[in-house]
């Protein structure tokens, strides 16, 4: 399968670019393992999310922010980003309390019921990724694994 990288991607090094191609390939690819009568697209029809409220979920797991960090972090305006979260607090998935040092401020959180949907996203994922694998010859299985390994041993930086 061949795959395209945006414009964005130009100022990158081309081995940069190649590999990026390569894993959005591959990616792809894996996908395509979760099948049509499960996987992560059906979880989020079945939980009603957005992708921006998916995104909104995933980097309030484990971290508490307020709406201003969460549209920074996110790349959101700082409306779009208070339309996201004021859906998810109404469907009981994500908390907003004051900031105790400054009122103005909304500090927010993922409920148990924001953790329990991205529970069923990440299984779903899973699922999709562990067909994929068993898919692999024992080689290649072991050939990505070693790849991997220190990859994740180590991650960069995020940007």
């Amino acid at each position: 399968m061949q795959a395209s990288v945006s414009k964005s991607s130009s100022a990158q090094p081309p081995a940069a670019t190649e590999l990026a191609s390569e894993l959005l390939a591959l990616w792809r690819h894996v996908i395509g393992f979760g099948g049509p009568d499960g996987g992560a697209f059906e979880i989020f029809e079945q939980l009603d999310l957005t992708l921006t409220q998916v995104k909104a979920l995933s980097a309030l797991s484990g971290r508490e922010l307020t709406v201003k960090e969460l549209a920074e972090r996110l790349g959101l305006s700082l409306p779009g980003a208070s339309r996201a979260v004021d859906a998810l607090v109404a469907r009981e998935l994500l908390h907003r309390r004051e900031d105790p040092d400054d009122r103005r401020q909304k500090r927010l959180r993922c409920t148990e019921s924001g953790h329990d949907a991205l529970r069923r996203l990440d299984e779903a994922r899973l699922a999709g990724i562990a067909a994929f694998a068993a898919a692999l010859p024992a080689a290649q299985c072991k050939r990505l694994s070693a790849a991997l390994r220190p990859i994740l041993d180590d991650p960069p930086e995020r940007a």
